[in-house]
């Protein structure tokens, strides 16, 4: 009995690590993956840099010629969210909400920020 009272409490500790390293995992996973995810944390974090009010978060689709990139949403006070990031090769997006555009230029740039907090 004192020896399984003593193992959960050895085990205790090491399971909160690996909990706590799950988390930080987590936190920089954004950084990297594919095109659509990559869109996908830069649209949002644009959005939230910007304090903008998102009523239904964008949603990111990849286009029929496989490169193209493009994600739709809406605000709170009902303007339509929508970004495209149209070349692979590239690092641009442009991302708008109703008709103005809040942020145009690197993708990778908008990653960084908001993987650095």
């Amino acid at each position: 009995m004192i020896r399984r009272s003593a193992s959960a409490i050895l085990l205790a500790p090491a399971v909160v690590l690996a909990v706590a390293g799950c988390s930080q995992i987590a936190a920089i996973a954004p950084v990297g993956g594919d095109r659509l995810a990559e869109v996908r944390y830069a649209v949002n974090d644009v959005l939230i840099e910007e304090g903008i009010d998102i009523l239904v978060a964008p949603v990111c689709t990849v286009g029929a010629d496989e490169v193209t990139v493009t994600c739709e949403g809406s605000t709170g006070d009902e303007r339509t969210i929508d970004a495209t990031s149209e070349v692979e090769s590239s690092d641009q997006i442009v991302v708008r909400v109703g008709d103005e555009v809040v942020y145009e230029g690197s993708l990778s740039a908008v990653l960084e920020r908001g993987s650095s907090g």
